[in-house]
């Protein structure tokens, strides 16, 4: 008779296992806690998104709806194309898309960075625009793109913002001094403290009567806005506050990468006369880019999820210019309509999954 080897489950029985096969009956615990943990909420929620969930509305066995959810949020109706919806603008948007490409194609222009002005011009387009071509230039559900741009405009601007003030101070940590406990300390501070305390605290700062911001302002001769009691102040300053709770965040990170890198490398540099410049711009950044594509990567996906500081400042008013997607969700979920949240929670993943994966294209891409 042919020898056949033996199979999986007569190995296990005699402890004779492959390497391979030990492998897998060590990771299978693990795998299975992974996806009871986090793969079945999400197809839990998604597919509570596909039915009709209103505690306030007696329905009889959550009727199947499909895609109507999605389509209140992202459809609109009425959409016709036309020069008072500002057409010639998107096409030169639509133009400008297609020239970066055409530059990724001639080798003028790398795809991460075609990427990231493509999204940007799209965002631009639609937050100034319009995404939709209807009669309000606004899709369907206003208060969703309201959310969207608002949440848009927060990962834009604190993901900049912790950055540029994250570096500094992961360069200033790493500086070999005597001091630089205390820099590291300040670093570990805002990073530890609870986001909800974070809010609270900095809208007493911002208060306009009695804050410290107004106060500083007042004592050189100008007068500060009413911070938490208009739009543009509290974006202005919830962006403020995001920015030094979580720059920290960043420059630990970037503190890690800074000392995995060798420094012989800088040695060599000043032998061959390189200045401070040159050798941050020729060896710093380039060996710090897997560190700073890890910060950016988390920062961004949890400046897409903001919730707790402008939630414990202004409960996202003055009315609804800080409702945020993470707001937006709790609002309707208290609202009752869990079939809906369900949707725009779906949609909240959906926004950063993609996000992760334009930024492992670019790691991948460069290495």
């Amino acid at each position: 008779m042919p020898y056949r080897k033996p199979g999986f489950w007569r190995r296990l029985r005699t402890g004779n296992l492959t390497e391979a096969q030990l492998g897998f009956v060590l990771l299978a615990p693990a795998a299975l806690v992974l996806i009871l943990v986090m793969l079945w909420p999400i197809v839990q929620v998604l597919w509570q998104s596909l039915h009709f969930e209103r505690l306030n509305i007696p329905a009889r066995g959550r009727p199947f709806i499909g895609l109507e959810h999605y389509q209140r949020m992202l459809w609109g109706t009425d959409m016709t194309w036309t020069l008072h919806n500002l057409l010639p603008w998107r096409l030169a948007g639509l133009a400008a898309v297609i020239g970066i490409w055409f530059g990724v194609h001639r080798g003028a222009l790398r795809l991460g960075a075609a990427v990231w002005w493509t999204l940007l011009i799209v965002a631009v387009a639609g937050v100034l625009l319009g995404f939709h071509p209807g009669a309000d230039g606004r899709w369907n559900d206003a208060r969703f793109w309201n959310a969207f741009s608002i949440t848009l405009l927060i990962v834009i601007v604190s993901v900049v913002g912790s950055f540029v003030v994250g570096l500094p101070l992961a360069l200033l940590a790493n500086v070999e001094s005597r001091w630089r406990w205390l820099v590291r300390i300040a670093l570990l501070i805002p990073w530890a403290m609870p986001r909800v305390l974070v809010g609270i605290m900095f809208a007493w700062l911002f208060n306009s009567t009695g804050g410290v911001v107004n106060d500083l302002l007042g004592r050189v001769g100008i007068e500060g806005p009413l911070w938490l009691a208009r739009s543009d102040p509290a974006i202005i300053a919830a962006n403020i506050t995001i920015i030094w709770a979580t720059s920290s965040f960043v420059g630990l990170i970037l503190l890690a990468g800074l000392q995995s890198i060798d420094t012989s490398l800088y040695e060599a540099a000043k032998v061959d006369g390189a200045n401070g410049l040159q050798r941050f711009l020729g060896i710093t950044l380039p060996l710090l880019q897997p560190a700073i594509a890890v910060a950016l990567i988390f920062r961004t996906l949890t400046a897409i999820q903001t919730f707790e500081i402008p939630y414990a400042m202004t409960r996202g008013g003055p009315g609804r210019s800080l409702e945020t997607l993470g707001i937006y969700i709790t609002n309707t979920t208290n609202s009752l309509n869990l079939g809906y949240a369900a949707a725009l929670a779906v949609a909240l993943f959906l926004m950063s999954l993609a996000i992760t994966v334009v930024y492992l294209r670019w790691i991948y891409s460069d290495t």
